[in-house]
Order: structure tokens, then C-alpha cells, then sequence
């Protein structure tokens, strides 16, 4: 029997095993009930990987056992279980480390299995009692918080997924800006590409995107306009083929609903790469997209955080890598929009999400290549599809990099489409804080400056709600300077252009996100 049917028939075996007795110990650990555990699912989840590690390896010893196989074979066949379980790389580190510590050199996997067998049974249950220690005290932690807490309330979103739900006031909005006052990211000057998947027919791939897997555009209860809905085992194109420059952002917004369950969800990857002589959207990116460079940030979510990892590529060598890191602040993104920012200045590569900068690398983008493609990707696990919801939309590419005191204080006039609003609203979005916090420090450093605000539209709707909105707007901004950054009102007017002045194609998505901005005109 070949190496590769042999390692899927154990996998297969092992996992299905794996999965049957996790069932019956979270019924063992529930009392006997059969129904998914609801206050102690949080500890079950913390004891999963270790328990998934320690029955995995004796199932397989089980299964495996009596064949006459080499070492090397037999820690290969374990490696592929492990990844077949979703489970880490440092959890894979661990039982490798368990084979390699029993194994003497040259030995067969045949004469160490009862050492293997001894090994795995003193660290894995030293880890579950280590690991039940620390859900237990976090779970009264959290019974403690929780009582002294109100409840959120849930809606529910596409396939029976729950949303969390957002209040939408003025007051949370400033708020939110207040918050997001260390937040740095200025987009670039000059939209490149842009889909919010608006127009899209629901229940299928956006036109021109290539992909591997059944994702397709859905709306979300509680969330406006359409979404891009990411299927485990695939990974998705965008239908742009114009290249990014060297220096260049990329922002779009992210929705993390999972149904955690006690198993690994799948890692969720989003990545640029170079397409080289490519196209951006060829088939052969789909099975490894990396071509000619490539990086990506991966997110593989917990239940209380999320595990972090940057990797970027020159071909098919690792060109950075950063270690999985565990981040907490991971799940204040599930259940809601999340924004995420990538900005690439030659080698530098900085990323945000919501108003975290999780990566800032002098040297994480190979020099050679010209990036011109995005691509989200999504792994699998052995969660059913309507139990994972990972959703992404409104996609902004922009070239360059602005320099927001030169144009106002040299040239006299600044363009943003930076400041974000709500859609048809003129309450400020928290991710525009970047491009806000840059106008106030220009002006905190001239005194001497006046400054108009004039608010722009695209020309989607009645031309005198328009106009209403772009005045609306540029108020707005003029108030948000000077209640969060303390700009004298004396120095700043606000007026609206409406849609009579656009600088990009109405007929086109990037020409209409170019025209949705607000300028800063010297006095």
C-alpha cells in the first residue's frame, strides 16, 4: 500500500475515532446530557487540544499496530492526523517532540510504541489537570464578570449564524473615534480598486473572482449591504489585475461568527501576492497562491482570542516569519465588523485590525515583483459550514502614500477618502480616526492655518440629498476636529459639493470610492 493512501486511511480513521470519543466526553464531563454545553463550553474548549493530542496518538498506536512500518513512516502518518485534526503547529511540535524523546536512532516504530504509549499517557494527562486548573479559576472569573454584567442581544444572521447586534448612535459612534486615537493608518491617495459587492447577484461568486470553493455573496442581519461569505477549503481572487505599486494600502471589513464547539475553527488567511507572468486570477493560485512573492496574515480563532502568524514569500522560499502568537484582544472582533488595514511601503509592512497594529516589519515584503492581487483563504475543520461564518467586504485598494502636511501647508489643498461615514449618514466611522488624527496634527503644528472642509459624494441617489449629505459631512468633520482634537471652530469652515465635482468614473466602483472623499482647502 502507497504512503499517501495509507496516511489517508489512518487519518481518516483516527479522526473519526478522535471525534466520536470527544463527543462522549463532553456528554461524561456534562452529566450525561447530550445537548452542546453552554456555561462550562469555554473550559471543554481549553481542554480540548491536549485531550485531542493524547487520544489521537493512542488511537493510532491502536490502529497502527502490528504493521511493520519505519519510524520516519510512522511520524510522517502522525503529522498528517494532527493536521487533519486542525490541530497547531506548537500542539504538532508536541507530539513530535513525545515521538522523537522515546525514539532511539535507527530504531523501528514497531519496537517503541509501548514507550510512545507511556510517554503520551504522562504528559497528555499533565497537561489536561494543568489546563483544568486554569478553566476552572477562568471560569469563575467569569461567572463572577458575567453577573455583575448586562447580556448582549443576539440577532440571527445567514444560515441560522448569530450576529451580534450594533447600536448605531452618534454618541458610541465619537466614542469609538476617541478610541481609535492612536490609530495611524492614512489609506493611500488614489483608489485602485474597490468592491462592496453592491449589485451582486446573492448566492454567487463575484463576477470576474476566481475560486476552489462554494463562496458567495449573502447579506447579514444587522450589518449593511452585501458580503463576500468565505466556504471552508477554499480560497478566493479578486477580479483585479492592475498592479499595486510599492507603496500602496489595502482595507477591508471582516465578520468572525463561529459556533465554537471545542474544536479547532479553521485558520482564515488574508494575503497579497505577485501574479508574476501570471494573470492574477489563474487556476494555479487557488491550489498555492503564492507566486512570484506573496505575504499573509493568518488568524486561527479561540474561543477567548485568536493565534496570530505573519509569513511572506519570495517564490516558494520563506523570505519572514513571525511565531504564532496568541492574541486576546482577538475577540472583541468575533460577531461584528471588524476593519482590517494593510499598508506596504517598499519592504515595510504594517497591518491593523480595528484599531490594533498587530504587525509593524522594516523588511516583510520581498523587494522583486510588483503585488496585484488579493486573496482571503479559508482551512478546513470539523465544524459543519453553517456553524462558521467568516465573511469580508467593502475592498479598498489605493496606491501611494500620502503627505497630508505637504499638500495642505505647500500645495494648499489635501483629498481623503480616508474619513469614512456610515452609509447615507454623516456619523464618522472609527477607522478614520488615521487620517483625522494627521489633518489635527497639522494644524496643531500652524497655528496660523484656516482651512475649508468640503464634503463630495458619488452620484448614487437624488442630487439634492446629496448635497445635503456632503454639507452634512464636512459638519461632521469640523465638529470632530474640534470636540477630539481641540481645533479652534475659528479656523474651520465646512461646506458641500454633492456630486458635482467628481474626480473619478460614476460608473465604476473605484471611480465612485474616489469621489466619496473630503478635501481640506488652505485659506
Amino acid at each position: 500500500m502507497t504512503f499517501r493512501l495509507r496516511s489517508m486511511i489512518f487519518s481518516r480513521q483516527v479522526s473519526r475515532k478522535v471525534s466520536d470519543r470527544w463527543c462522549r466526553f463532553r456528554q461524561t464531563a456534562d452529566g450525561g446530557d447530550e445537548a452542546p454545553l453552554n456555561d462550562d463550553r469555554e473550559s471543554v474548549n481549553v481542554l480540548s487540544e491536549p485531550w485531542c493530542i493524547h487520544t489521537a496518538i493512542l488511537l493510532f498506536i491502536e490502529t497502527i499496530e502490528g504493521d511493520k512500518v519505519s519510524a520516519i513512516t510512522l511520524c510522517r502518518l502522525i503529522i498528517n492526523v494532527m493536521k487533519r485534526l486542525q490541530l497547531t503547529t506548537a500542539a504538532i511540535a508536541l507530539v513530535m517532540g513525545m515521538f522523537f524523546g522515546a525514539m532511539p536512532i535507527g530504531a523501528q516504530a514497531q519496537s517503541i510504541l509501548n514507550k510512545i504509549k507511556s510517554r503520551v499517557e504522562q504528559t497528555a494527562t499533565q497537561k489536561v489537570l494543568n489546563e483544568t486548573d486554569k478553566a476552572v479559576s477562568k471560569g469563575m472569573d467569569k461567572a463572577i464578570e458575567s453577573a455583575t454584567k448586562p447580556s448582549q442581544e443576539n440577532t440571527t444572521g445567514v444560515d441560522g449564524v448569530p450576529t451580534a447586534s450594533v447600536p448605531d448612535t452618534v454618541a458610541n459612534k465619537q466614542t469609538a473615534i476617541t478610541a481609535f486615537s492612536k490609530y495611524d493608518f492614512v489609506p493611500g491617495d488614489s483608489v485602485l480598486y474597490a468592491n462592496d459587492f453592491s449589485g451582486e447577484a446573492i448566492g454567487e461568486l463575484p463576477t470576474g473572482w476566481n475560486s476552489n470553493g462554494s463562496s458567495v455573496v449573502v447579506t447579514l442581519d444587522g450589518l449593511p449591504g452585501q458580503w463576500l461569505r468565505m466556504a471552508q477549503r477554499t480560497v478566493a481572487l479578486t477580479d483585479n489585475e492592475q498592479p499595486f505599486g510599492p507603496d500602496f494600502t489595502v482595507e477591508f471589513d471582516m465578520v468572525l461568527q463561529i459556533d465554537f464547539q471545542g474544536w479547532m475553527p479553521p485558520s482564515l488567511r488574508l494575503g497579497l501576492l505577485a501574479s508574476g507572468t501570471e494573470s492574477a486570477t489563474a487556476n494555479s493560485l487557488l491550489s498555492d497562491p503564492k507566486g512570484d512573492k506573496s505575504f499573509y496574515l493568518e488568524i486561527s480563532p479561540l474561543s477567548d482570542a485568536a493565534n496570530l502568524m505573519l509569513e511572506s514569500y519570495e517564490k516558494y522560499t520563506r523570505y519572514f516569519h513571525s511565531p504564532s502568537n496568541r492574541n486576546t484582544t482577538a475577540s472583541t472582533w468575533y460577531g461584528k465588523s471588524a476593519h482590517v488595514a494593510i499598508q506596504g511601503q517598499k519592504e515595510r509592512l504594517r497591518i491593523w485590525v480595528d484599531r490594533e497594529k498587530l504587525y509593524d516589519v522594516p523588511k516583510g515584503i520581498p523587494k522583486d515583483g510588483e503585488l496585484n492581487q488579493l486573496f482571503f483563504q479559508l482551512s478546513s475543520s470539523p465544524y459543519k459550514d453553517e456553524q462558521i461564518g467568516v465573511y469580508i467586504g467593502n475592498i479598498k485598494i489605493a496606491k501611494g502614500l500620502p503627505d497630508t502636511r505637504h499638500k495642505l501647508v505647500e500645495e494648499g489643498r489635501f483629498s481623503t477618502t480616508g474619513i469614512l461615514f456610515d452609509t447615507g449618514s454623516a456619523t464618522i466611522k472609527p477607522e478614520s480616526a488615521g487620517v483625522l488624527n494627521s489633518i489635527a496634527a497639522v494644524l496643531a503644528q500652524h497655528p496660523d492655518i484656516r482651512v475649508r472642509i468640503v464634503g463630495h459624494t458619488d452620484a448614487v441617489g437624488d442630487d439634492a440629498a446629496n448635497q445635503a449629505l456632503s454639507e452634512r459631512r464636512a459638519a461632521a468633520v469640523k465638529e470632530a476636529l474640534q470636540a477630539e482634537y481641540t481645533i479652534d471652530a475659528a479656523r474651520l469652515e465646512a461646506t458641500g459639493k454633492g456630486e458635482a465635482e467628481p474626480v473619478g468614473d460614476n460608473q465604476t466602483a473605484e471611480g465612485r470610492a474616489q469621489n466619496r472623499r473630503v478635501e481640506f482647502i488652505k485659506l
